[in-house]
């Protein structure tokens, strides 16, 4: 009988069993947790050095640049012009055509000093990010400096994911975050001019503290997450409502959401940011070329709006709702199975979670980048419960055992 009309054994199974036999005596889970470190750091460092050698130009960079040099500028007209003047240095003439004349907005803004500056106040908030920049650009051009930010933050958020797992005994999982990352935003997040990575950079370990329930050490990270990025204090406010319901780690939870509540009065103010409803409706409802006097009445059918347009553009454009939506389900089998995670780190869970749902409630905006720093934590802690061992050295390749009635 040829092979080909042998359908039982196409080719000679003795030889292949051998192999994987051998295969599998090799793959043990002390080398299975070698190979996932080795892979995780190459991938760390290769995502690390394409934000530094490669950053991505997007619309955003120049306002962010721009909110850096204000100190250096007072006429609208010569901040614009050296916010757009450093935006050009080591871009592509297809990358400048898309950031200035990728839409009727940014054709306004690119071609209006007055409408551009008018629209910083939603950047200068970003206070933590904004004083990096402004440091660094006065070493190096400031696109450079957007990208060291950038960077820097994807290696120390790679490194504490990493140290993570080998500290805790799942090295072998980190095979499994690296696409999940990946998917998640992180590559791609270490190339953007964006606050997102550095906000990661200290909040991820932030959150891993509390989980680990050293929620003192977690204070000053967390902290530092919310003057990145002030809209942390819906985090903060949801960790302080799981500390308050499990019973644990309350006080510096508290003092944590109120340091974060005196705090943010004073950065809006000195921002000039234009409050909750202008930003929400430019945001999420449409955009406006100026935002000098926008002062829109609120309205219940617009706030609506927001919320629909923002999950319909993150279930069709971003990954993170099918990521956190895979993960919940991971999370609800482990805990049936008995290996959910212990009390400090389900409160961590339970405090993203309420944070997801209170992001979406007062600012729906559906980028992979915002969600970013909690999706990674959260698939951290349930990998963490679930310590998977992909060794097979034990495993199957012996046959199976035939009864015989």
């Amino acid at each position: 009988m040829s092979i080909a009309t042998d359908f039982h054994r196409p080719i000679d199974s003795g030889p292949m069993r051998e192999l994987g036999r051998r295969v599998a005596a090799l793959m043990t889970s002390r080398v299975f947790s070698r190979l996932a470190v080795a892979a995780f750091a190459l991938f760390v460092l290769l995502s690390s050095l394409f934000g530094l050698i490669k950053p991505e130009h997007n619309w955003d960079m120049a306002p962010y640049i721009a909110a850096s040099l204000e100190d250096r500028y007072e006429q609208p007209q010569a901040l614009h012009a050296a916010a757009w003047e450093a935006t050009r240095y080591g871009i592509s003439d297809f990358q400048w055509y898309e950031i200035t004349r990728g839409n009727t907005y940014i054709v306004d803004q690119f071609a209006n000093p007055e409408h551009f500056v008018s629209q910083l106040s939603m950047y200068r908030v970003k206070l933590g990010y904004i004083l990096a920049l402004r440091y660094l650009d006065r070493l190096v051009e400031p696109v450079t400096a957007t990208a060291i930010v950038a960077s820097l933050s994807t290696l120390v958020v790679g490194l504490v994911l990493l140290g993570w797992a080998v500290r805790h005994g799942f090295s072998q999982s980190l095979l499994l975050a690296a696409p999940v990352l990946l998917l998640a935003g992180y590559f791609d997040m270490a190339m953007l001019a964006t606050p997102d990575m550095m906000m990661a950079a200290f909040g991820i370990p932030g959150i891993y503290l509390a989980a680990k329930g050293r929620y003192w050490l977690a204070v000053p990270f967390l902290l530092a997450m919310f003057l990145v990025r002030p809209d942390g204090i819906i985090f903060l406010f949801a960790l302080l409502l799981a500390a308050l319901a499990f019973g644990q780690g309350r006080l510096p939870m508290l003092l944590a959401f109120l340091a974060a509540v005196l705090l943010y009065g004073p950065i809006a103010e000195a921002a000039g940011h234009p409050g909750w409803w202008p930003h929400y409706y430019f945001s999420n409802i449409a955009l406006q070329n100026d935002m000098r006097g926008f002062d829109p009445a609120f309205s219940v059918g617009a706030y609506l709006h927001g919320i629909v347009r923002g999950i319909n553009v993150g279930l069709r454009f971003n990954n993170w709702p099918m990521i956190m939506a895979v993960l919940l389900l991971g999370w609800l089998l482990l805990a049936a199975r008995g290996r959910g995670a212990d009390r400090n780190a389900t409160m961590v869970l339970t405090a993203v979670v309420l944070c997801f749902i209170g992001k979406y409630v007062t600012f729906p905006l559906p980028d992979d980048r915002v969600y970013f720093i909690f999706v990674a934590p959260f698939l951290m802690i349930l990998l963490e419960a679930w310590k998977p061992d992909f060794a097979t050295s034990n495993a199957a390749f012996t046959p199976p055992v035939r009864r015989h009635n």
